[in-house]
């Protein structure tokens, strides 16, 4: 795992027009997929590791690692 629970991160959404954006966030959750039941849950397949992102709004998103980037400083 890159990150970490409480790191800042940057997460990539794409946009219905397909443009893809970085919004700021905080990991609140890790989850690593292994059965199929969670596979079909998070969209993801078996063996990804799926990081929920909080944003300061308090929406979230799970998304899979190479959604991540570092924040900045």
């Amino acid at each position: 795992m890159k990150y970490d629970y409480g790191q800042a991160v940057l997460c990539k959404l794409a946009t219905e027009d397909g443009i893809v954006m970085t919004r700021p966030g905080s990991v609140v959750s890790i989850t690593s997929v292994n059965t199929a039941e969670q596979a079909e849950a998070f969209g993801y397949p078996l063996g990804t590791v799926v990081y929920t992102v909080e944003f300061g709004d308090g929406s979230d998103k799970s998304v899979s690692e190479g959604d991540l980037d570092d924040f900045p400083g």
